[in-house]
């Protein structure tokens, strides 16, 4: 999923999933105008505060913390798009495979995707070129997006020069611990591209070989976001937000699990 907004301008939407063994739709009631809308608003705050997943803009406070966390803009021919990425070392990001492909199916090439580390209203912490483009090795843009592909929609941008600790500090790859608890999505968002937007508690509802079903609601600029679990040693990523999910119910939001070791080595289509 990638993002409209500001200067980025029309990004790529990311799929929509299906699955057979996804949990049953719920079906919602819609309510009625006549519940009150003034108790509607009055209500919206305090639902927002409480209810676990919903995006909510990271404090200035907080964002030299997450400077390793920024927006991957792809330019092209009359198109400009975005996705996010996080730093996972010191001249690699990593993000969403189909953020990197054109509406005709040809990988982006390096010299027009960038990285720009902690952007938030105009401001950076670093900003990079892409030097090469590594994909998944089964990663297949070509093929349905099913649910079952999400675990391959991966990759990795090896940056034309390392970003320094200076400037933004690496968030580590992990292995999803056995006893996770709830996860954090940090990321940029359509509806508010020029800043991080963070996303806690977000609980595990669905597992599958390498898939992850989250609870927490993503949108277009979404894909690639990291997802987090925090752990003795710090904020680590285990997953990365692939797609929203197309079934109602508990499931909002799909994520690739992405463990630490040798990187696969796919070059660009």
């Amino acid at each position: 999923m990638t993002a409209q907004g500001g200067a980025v301008g029309r990004g790529l939407s990311g799929p929509l999933l299906r699955r057979r063994r996804l949990p049953q739709r719920i079906s919602l009631k819609r309510r009625s105008w006549a519940g009150g809308l003034a108790a509607t608003l009055l209500l919206a705050a305090a639902a927002s505060a409480q209810q676990p997943g919903v995006p909510t803009l990271l404090p200035e406070a907080e964002q030299a913390t997450w400077n390793a966390v920024g927006r991957v803009n792809i330019a092209g021919l009359k198109r400009r798009s975005m996705c996010s990425g996080t730093l996972v070392a010191p001249d690699l990001v990593l993000t969403a495979a189909h953020c990197l492909f054109r509406p005709d199916g040809h990988a982006a090439r390096p010299v027009d995707v960038h990285f720009v580390a902690g952007w938030r209203g105009g401001a950076f912490a670093a900003h990079r070129q892409a030097a090469e483009i590594i994909f998944h090795p089964d990663y297949a843009p070509s093929l349905p997006p099913l649910a079952e592909r999400v675990v391959y929609d991966v990759a990795f941008l090896r940056l034309d020069t390392p970003i320094v600790a200076a400037e933004a500090t690496p968030v580590p790859l992990a292995d999803l611990p056995a006893d996770p608890g709830p996860l954090t999505i940090i990321g940029y968002r359509r509806d508010r591209p020029h800043a991080l937007s963070r996303q806690q508690g977000c609980a595990i509802r669905w597992r599958d070989a390498g898939v992850l079903g989250l609870d927490c609601p993503v949108m277009e600029g979404s894909s690639g976001a990291p997802v987090l679990a925090a752990g003795p040693d710090g904020w680590r990523v285990v997953a990365l937000v692939a797609a929203r999910a197309s079934r109602g119910g508990r499931i909002a939001s799909l994520a690739a699990l992405v463990a630490p070791g040798p990187i696969p080595a796919k070059p660009a289509y």
